[in-house]
Protein backbone atom coordinates (compact mmCIF):
# COMPACT_ATOMS: atom_id res chain seq x y z
CA UNK A 1 0.00 0.00 0.00
CA UNK A 2 1.14 3.26 -0.93
CA UNK A 3 0.94 6.30 1.72
CA UNK A 4 1.54 9.72 -0.38
CA UNK A 5 0.94 12.06 2.87
CA UNK A 6 2.85 10.38 6.35
CA UNK A 7 2.56 12.72 9.83
CA UNK A 8 4.72 12.21 12.68
CA UNK A 9 4.53 13.64 15.89
CA UNK A 10 6.87 14.17 17.42
CA UNK A 11 10.35 15.71 15.84
CA UNK A 12 12.64 14.56 18.42
CA UNK A 13 15.92 12.86 17.92
CA UNK A 14 14.38 9.73 15.97
CA UNK A 15 11.60 11.66 14.57
CA UNK A 16 12.93 14.41 12.44
CA UNK A 17 15.51 11.92 10.95
CA UNK A 18 12.57 9.71 10.34
CA UNK A 19 11.04 12.48 8.56
CA UNK A 20 13.85 13.44 6.32
CA UNK A 21 14.42 10.17 4.99
CA UNK A 22 10.32 9.29 3.81
CA UNK A 23 10.63 12.87 2.83
CA UNK A 24 13.64 11.82 0.29
CA UNK A 25 11.85 9.22 -0.45
CA UNK A 26 9.27 11.20 -2.37
CA UNK A 27 6.41 11.28 0.41
CA UNK A 28 4.90 14.46 1.78
CA UNK A 29 5.42 14.23 5.57
CA UNK A 30 3.70 16.67 7.97
CA UNK A 31 3.88 17.17 11.47
CA UNK A 32 1.59 19.01 14.04
CA UNK A 33 4.06 21.62 16.18
CA UNK A 34 1.72 23.41 17.99
CA UNK A 35 2.61 23.73 21.56
CA UNK A 36 5.60 22.13 21.09
CA UNK A 37 9.17 23.23 22.39
CA UNK A 38 11.86 25.51 20.45
CA UNK A 39 14.36 22.40 19.56
CA UNK A 40 11.44 19.94 18.38
CA UNK A 41 10.71 23.28 15.98
CA UNK A 42 14.12 23.79 14.80
CA UNK A 43 14.71 20.24 14.05
CA UNK A 44 11.64 20.04 11.67
CA UNK A 45 12.13 23.19 10.02
CA UNK A 46 15.64 21.53 9.06
CA UNK A 47 14.10 18.22 7.24
CA UNK A 48 11.59 19.43 4.97
CA UNK A 49 8.71 18.50 7.08
CA UNK A 50 5.62 20.74 6.82
CA UNK A 51 3.89 22.16 10.21
CA UNK A 52 -0.09 22.16 9.86
CA UNK A 53 -0.05 23.35 13.48
CA UNK A 54 -2.66 21.52 15.08
CA UNK A 55 -3.11 17.38 15.43
CA UNK A 56 -6.84 17.92 14.32
CA UNK A 57 -4.90 19.17 10.98
CA UNK A 58 -2.41 16.42 10.78
CA UNK A 59 -5.04 13.44 11.07
CA UNK A 60 -7.56 15.29 8.30
CA UNK A 61 -4.31 15.09 6.15
CA UNK A 62 -2.04 12.07 6.66
CA UNK A 63 -3.17 9.09 5.01
CA UNK A 64 -0.52 7.07 7.92
CA UNK A 65 0.40 8.86 11.27
CA UNK A 66 3.86 7.70 13.11
CA UNK A 67 3.80 8.16 16.87
CA UNK A 68 7.27 8.64 18.21
CA UNK A 69 7.40 9.37 21.38
CA UNK A 70 8.80 9.43 24.88
CA UNK A 71 6.99 6.17 26.05
CA UNK A 72 5.51 7.83 29.01
CA UNK A 73 3.45 9.94 26.55
CA UNK A 74 2.25 6.92 24.10
CA UNK A 75 -1.01 6.07 25.71
CA UNK A 76 -2.76 10.03 25.98
CA UNK A 77 -1.28 10.80 22.31
CA UNK A 78 -2.99 8.12 21.43
CA UNK A 79 -6.24 9.19 22.72
CA UNK A 80 -5.73 11.82 21.24
CA UNK A 81 -5.34 11.13 17.50
CA UNK A 82 -8.46 8.67 18.60
CA UNK A 83 -10.56 11.41 19.79
CA UNK A 84 -9.28 13.61 16.41
CA UNK A 85 -10.66 10.56 14.39
CA UNK A 86 -13.99 10.55 16.27
CA UNK A 87 -14.33 14.35 15.53
CA UNK A 88 -13.65 13.98 12.30
CA UNK A 89 -14.27 11.36 8.73
CA UNK A 90 -10.70 10.79 8.45
CA UNK A 91 -9.24 7.45 10.14
CA UNK A 92 -5.71 7.33 8.85
CA UNK A 93 -3.11 4.18 9.62
CA UNK A 94 -2.13 4.40 13.18
CA UNK A 95 1.72 3.14 13.69
CA UNK A 96 2.78 2.97 17.25
CA UNK A 97 7.01 3.09 16.97
CA UNK A 98 7.45 3.80 20.71
CA UNK A 99 9.34 1.71 23.00
CA UNK A 100 6.67 -0.05 25.19
CA UNK A 101 5.82 -3.15 26.66
CA UNK A 102 3.68 -5.73 24.45
CA UNK A 103 1.04 -4.69 26.90
CA UNK A 104 0.37 -0.93 26.37
CA UNK A 105 0.75 -1.51 22.62
CA UNK A 106 -2.09 -3.55 22.46
CA UNK A 107 -4.08 -1.40 24.94
CA UNK A 108 -3.40 1.58 22.44
CA UNK A 109 -4.31 -0.92 19.83
CA UNK A 110 -7.46 -1.04 21.20
CA UNK A 111 -8.08 2.70 21.56
CA UNK A 112 -7.47 2.92 18.16
CA UNK A 113 -9.32 0.14 16.59
CA UNK A 114 -12.49 1.94 18.79
CA UNK A 115 -12.20 4.50 16.10
CA UNK A 116 -12.14 2.08 13.05
CA UNK A 117 -8.92 3.18 12.22
CA UNK A 118 -6.18 0.50 11.21
CA UNK A 119 -3.39 0.16 13.82
CA UNK A 120 0.38 -1.31 13.86
CA UNK A 121 2.52 -2.06 16.16
CA UNK A 122 5.92 -1.24 16.11
CA UNK A 123 9.44 -0.63 17.28
CA UNK A 124 12.09 1.10 16.51
CA UNK A 125 15.88 -0.11 16.93
CA UNK A 126 19.21 1.64 16.09
CA UNK A 127 20.18 5.20 15.41
CA UNK A 128 18.34 7.58 13.07
CA UNK A 129 18.66 7.01 9.81
CA UNK A 130 21.15 8.85 8.67
CA UNK A 131 23.63 8.29 11.21
CA UNK A 132 25.35 4.87 10.83
CA UNK A 133 23.78 1.51 9.74
CA UNK A 134 20.72 1.39 8.95
CA UNK A 135 17.78 2.20 11.31
CA UNK A 136 15.40 -1.34 11.58
CA UNK A 137 11.79 -0.26 12.20
CA UNK A 138 10.27 -3.66 13.35
CA UNK A 139 6.27 -3.94 13.02
CA UNK A 140 3.85 -6.38 13.98
CA UNK A 141 -0.15 -6.58 13.18
CA UNK A 142 -2.55 -8.33 11.29
CA UNK A 143 -1.67 -5.44 8.56
CA UNK A 144 1.84 -4.73 9.31
CA UNK A 145 3.17 -5.70 5.58
CA UNK A 146 1.17 -2.76 4.53
CA UNK A 147 4.34 -0.54 5.23
CA UNK A 148 6.90 -2.47 3.72
CA UNK A 149 6.36 -0.05 0.97
CA UNK A 150 8.21 3.04 3.48
CA UNK A 151 11.62 1.16 3.16
CA UNK A 152 14.74 3.44 2.45
CA UNK A 153 18.38 2.32 1.88
CA UNK A 154 18.79 3.96 5.71
CA UNK A 155 15.67 2.72 7.20
CA UNK A 156 15.04 -0.79 6.75
CA UNK A 157 11.31 -2.37 7.26
CA UNK A 158 10.84 -5.67 8.93
CA UNK A 159 7.23 -7.45 9.63
CA UNK A 160 7.38 -9.84 12.94
CA UNK A 161 4.38 -12.01 13.25
CA UNK A 162 0.82 -10.83 12.69
CA UNK A 163 0.40 -10.82 16.26
CA UNK A 164 0.05 -7.44 17.55
CA UNK A 165 2.55 -6.42 20.39
CA UNK A 166 5.27 -8.80 19.03
CA UNK A 167 6.84 -5.88 17.80
CA UNK A 168 6.74 -3.84 20.90
CA UNK A 169 8.22 -7.24 22.72
CA UNK A 170 11.69 -6.99 20.92
CA UNK A 171 11.72 -3.85 20.88
CA UNK A 172 12.07 -4.31 24.93
CA UNK A 173 14.06 -6.99 24.82
CA UNK A 174 16.63 -5.53 22.97
CA UNK A 175 16.66 -2.27 25.16
CA UNK A 176 17.20 -4.39 28.39
CA UNK A 177 20.24 -5.44 27.27
CA UNK A 178 21.59 -2.03 25.44
CA UNK A 179 20.45 0.64 27.81
CA UNK A 180 20.26 -1.75 30.95
CA UNK A 181 24.01 -2.27 30.17
CA UNK A 182 23.90 1.41 29.95
CA UNK A 183 22.53 1.30 33.80
CA UNK A 184 25.14 -1.22 35.11
CA UNK A 185 28.22 0.27 34.02
CA UNK A 186 26.80 3.58 35.79
CA UNK A 187 26.25 2.17 38.86
CA UNK A 188 29.52 -0.04 39.14
CA UNK A 189 31.30 3.37 38.45
CA UNK A 190 29.25 5.29 40.81
CA UNK A 191 29.41 2.51 43.51
CA UNK A 192 33.56 2.66 42.94
CA UNK A 193 34.03 6.23 43.43
CA UNK A 194 31.48 6.24 46.66
CA UNK A 195 34.23 3.88 47.82
CA UNK A 196 37.15 6.00 46.53
CA UNK A 197 38.18 2.72 44.39
CA UNK A 198 37.81 4.80 40.86
CA UNK A 199 41.25 4.51 39.97
CA UNK A 200 42.12 1.11 40.69
CA UNK A 201 39.09 0.04 39.22
CA UNK A 202 39.67 1.92 35.45
CA UNK A 203 42.71 0.23 35.88
CA UNK A 204 41.67 -3.11 36.33
CA UNK A 205 39.50 -2.63 33.31
CA UNK A 206 41.67 -1.09 31.37
CA UNK A 207 44.29 -4.38 31.81
CA UNK A 208 41.23 -6.71 31.44
CA UNK A 209 38.05 -5.56 30.15
CA UNK A 210 39.26 -2.53 27.84
CA UNK A 211 36.01 -3.37 25.18
CA UNK A 212 33.86 -2.97 28.45
CA UNK A 213 36.07 0.16 29.28
CA UNK A 214 36.01 1.66 25.92
CA UNK A 215 31.66 1.21 25.50
CA UNK A 216 31.84 3.12 29.27
CA UNK A 217 33.85 6.46 27.91
CA UNK A 218 31.61 6.31 24.37
CA UNK A 219 28.48 6.34 26.23
CA UNK A 220 28.61 6.97 30.28
CA UNK A 221 29.63 10.63 29.86
CA UNK A 222 26.51 11.67 28.10
CA UNK A 223 23.82 9.47 29.30
CA UNK A 224 22.43 12.92 31.25
CA UNK A 225 21.01 14.09 27.72
CA UNK A 226 18.60 11.31 27.30
CA UNK A 227 18.42 10.00 30.64
CA UNK A 228 14.64 11.15 31.60
CA UNK A 229 12.69 9.98 28.48
CA UNK A 230 14.41 6.47 28.92
CA UNK A 231 13.13 6.15 32.79
CA UNK A 232 9.72 5.56 30.97
CA UNK A 233 11.58 3.08 28.86
CA UNK A 234 12.73 1.25 31.42
CA UNK A 235 9.75 1.00 33.33
CA UNK A 236 7.96 -1.10 30.58
CA UNK A 237 10.66 -2.98 30.22
CA UNK A 238 10.31 -4.16 33.35
CA UNK A 239 6.49 -4.21 32.61
CA UNK A 240 7.48 -6.91 29.89
CA UNK A 241 9.78 -8.71 31.50
CA UNK A 242 6.94 -9.00 34.59
CA UNK A 243 4.36 -10.14 32.37
CA UNK A 244 6.19 -13.05 31.13
CA UNK A 245 6.86 -14.32 34.86
CA UNK A 246 10.39 -13.13 35.04
CA UNK A 247 11.82 -10.30 37.81
CA UNK A 248 11.33 -6.81 36.86
CA UNK A 249 13.47 -5.91 39.50
CA UNK A 250 16.42 -5.49 37.20
CA UNK A 251 15.40 -2.56 35.00
CA UNK A 252 13.17 -1.39 38.20
CA UNK A 253 16.60 -0.82 39.48
CA UNK A 254 17.69 0.68 35.42
CA UNK A 255 14.80 3.20 35.96
CA UNK A 256 16.75 4.59 38.95
CA UNK A 257 19.64 5.05 37.66
CA UNK A 258 18.37 7.30 34.87
CA UNK A 259 15.96 9.10 37.12
CA UNK A 260 19.46 10.04 39.42
CA UNK A 261 20.86 11.12 36.12
CA UNK A 262 17.85 13.24 34.88
CA UNK A 263 18.34 14.85 38.27
CA UNK A 264 21.60 16.13 37.70
CA UNK A 265 23.01 19.00 36.49
CA UNK A 266 24.13 17.36 33.13
CA UNK A 267 20.65 16.77 32.40
CA UNK A 268 20.27 20.40 31.14
CA UNK A 269 22.35 19.41 28.11
CA UNK A 270 20.74 18.12 24.82
CA UNK A 271 22.48 15.76 22.02
CA UNK A 272 22.88 18.89 20.24
CA UNK A 273 24.68 20.69 23.05
CA UNK A 274 25.99 18.05 25.22
CA UNK A 275 29.82 18.54 25.84
CA UNK A 276 32.14 15.82 23.64
CA UNK A 277 35.21 16.59 25.38
CA UNK A 278 33.78 15.15 29.00
CA UNK A 279 35.75 12.33 30.60
CA UNK A 280 34.19 9.52 32.00
CA UNK A 281 35.27 10.48 35.63
CA UNK A 282 34.04 13.69 35.09
CA UNK A 283 30.63 12.84 34.63
CA UNK A 284 30.85 10.51 37.54
CA UNK A 285 32.02 13.31 39.81
CA UNK A 286 28.62 15.23 38.27
CA UNK A 287 26.40 11.90 38.87
CA UNK A 288 27.90 12.02 42.55
CA UNK A 289 27.57 15.50 43.32
CA UNK A 290 23.46 14.72 42.75
CA UNK A 291 23.61 11.82 44.74
CA UNK A 292 25.20 13.69 47.94
CA UNK A 293 22.31 16.40 47.04
CA UNK A 294 19.56 14.01 47.51
CA UNK A 295 20.44 12.68 51.10
CA UNK A 296 22.24 9.21 50.39
CA UNK A 297 21.47 8.12 53.90
CA UNK A 298 17.85 7.76 52.72
CA UNK A 299 18.95 4.92 50.55
CA UNK A 300 17.06 5.97 47.34
CA UNK A 301 19.45 7.99 44.89
CA UNK A 302 16.41 9.29 43.04
CA UNK A 303 14.87 11.17 46.18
Amino acid sequence: MEFPTIGIVSMGDMGHAVGRTLCTGGHRVLTALDGRSARTQALAEATGVENVGSLSALVTQADLVLSILPPAAATDFAKSIAAQMHATTSRPVFVDCNAIAPATARSIGDIIAGTGATFIDGGIIGAPPGRSAPTRIYLSGPDATQLESLARPDMLIRTVSAEIGTASGLKMFYAALTKGTMTLDTLVLLGARQMGLSAPLLQEFSDSQPAALKRMEASVPWLAADAERWVGEMEEIAKTFSDVGLTSAMHQGASAVFQLLAASALSSETRETADRTRSLEDAIEAFALRLSESGPASGDPTA
